[in-house]
């Protein structure tokens, strides 16, 4: 047998083979030349510091959430990214109580603030017998994050007001006294190259950035900053630079968890301080619809809507574990994190600019030689025996 048909025998044996050896080659040339962000170290990334949740309504004195309903009266307790709350029946009664968010989302055109420190820990023996002085070094920046809730009520004429004889009305249902329970899940959103022993994240301060008020008719038809929905609508926070207190558990105290993370700066952090969630809420002083009869004979009717939109601010807290000999001084260096933007697109486009700027033809060129040899004989084995065979041939002469 001829070295040309050995040669493209072998090819169609192993073309499976080879054009997986050739993508395999492809993603490990571009994940080691960075031009696609991995995150093979560190903490996972992503947008979202804190992951916030309906999950409870403090309504007429009772709890209602979705393990929780008083009598087993509600039509409607639907909890969680998004709210509908209905107390009573599903078409007379109280209107639906709804809320919905946008995810807190780092700002990345912020410059997070840095703080760092160390704490002597004293001298120790390592394992290995070397003795030396232990410090822990810690990393706190506070991020700053916007987050977007909307609440309104819907519901049937019959819930906008009960009305008498002669179409007078006599109710008008208010959630007046009503809280609403958001729970707060920490999200590692930020990573370290170098991986801290312990890493901490913690909402320091929520403060109400805007408000809008809006209405809805009868018709669904939207009236932005309508006049009527300052006797419709009164809350906890409705001004811009009020703070939502936040606590540790639903019904608690509230914690001023920013003056406390600061004041562990030059000293051991104390991890009770960090939870796997908190709570912060929403206090409804008036929440009610507008019910009216023109010339006693013309119902109408308006229901009242609020976008509240908020500064969060993050802290993250890295710990690290560092070993000096006697008398050597620490060095605090800043360990820094690292922040997904949320724009894939930009980040390859600058990781390509970036590589190509390093030299990274002249390794392209060296790999497209390779993946083009792979493929023809993957894909043409007949072309590379005759490639086989005329090298031979050369050889010979």
């Amino acid at each position: 047998m001829s070295l040309a048909d050995r040669v493209r025998g072998w090819a169609s044996e192993n073309r499976r083979w080879l054009v997986a050896v050739a993508l395999g080659l492809i993603l490990l040339y571009v994940w080691r030349s960075g031009i696609i962000p991995m995150s093979e170290i560190g903490y996972l990334t992503g947008t979202q510091g804190l992951q916030a949740e309906f999950a409870a309504v403090y309504f007429n004195r009772s709890w209602y959430s979705a393990t929780e309903a008083p009598n087993g009266r509600a039509s409607k307790l639907s909890f969680g990214y998004e709210m509908v709350f209905d107390p009573d029946d599903a078409f007379d009664g109280y209107p639906d109580l709804c809320a919905t968010q946008q995810p807190m989302l780092v700002d990345a055109d912020a410059q997070p603030t840095h703080y760092s420190w160390s704490v002597d820990k004293g001298v120790v023996t390592l394992p290995n017998g070397t003795v030396a002085r232990k410090y822990y070094q810690f990393e706190m920046w506070r991020y700053r994050l916007t987050w977007r809730v909307n609440i309104w009520l819907s519901g049937t004429e019959q819930e906008s007001a009960d009305w008498t004889v002669f179409n007078i009305i006599t109710n008008v249902p208010d959630y007046g006294g009503t809280q609403i329970w958001i729970r707060l899940v920490p999200k590692n959103f930020v990573y370290f190259k170098d991986n801290p022993d312990e890493l901490y994240i913690a909402p320091a301060y929520i403060g109400l950035n805007a408000i809008e008020y809006a209405t809805y008719d009868k018709n669904k038809q939207m009236i932005v900053n309508d006049p009527d929905a300052a006797s419709m609508i009164d809350l906890i926070p409705k001004a811009r630079g009020e703070t939502l207190g936040i606590y540790y558990a639903r019904g608690g105290a509230p914690t001023n968890l920013e003056d406390r993370l600061l004041s562990y700066r030059g000293v051991e952090l104390d991890p009770q301080v960090f939870r796997n969630e908190y709570w912060i809420k929403i206090e409804l002083l008036r929440f009610a619809p507008k019910s009216w009869f023109d010339y006693q004979i013309w119902h109408n009717w308006k229901y009242p809507s609020v976008q509240l939109e908020f500064t969060v601010y993050v802290f993250v807290v890295g710990r690290w574990t560092v070993y000096l000999r006697e008398g050597e001084v620490p060095s605090l260096e800043p360990h820094t994190p690292i922040t997904q933007t949320g724009n894939p697109i930009a980040d390859f486009f600058g990781g390509l600019a970036d590589w190509w700027a390093r030299g990274g033809w002249a390794v392209t060129s060296l790999l497209l030689v390779l993946v083009g040899v792979i493929a023809v004989a993957a894909l043409a084995p007949g072309l590379l025996a005759a490639l086989a065979a005329g090298l031979a041939g050369r050889g010979r002469r």
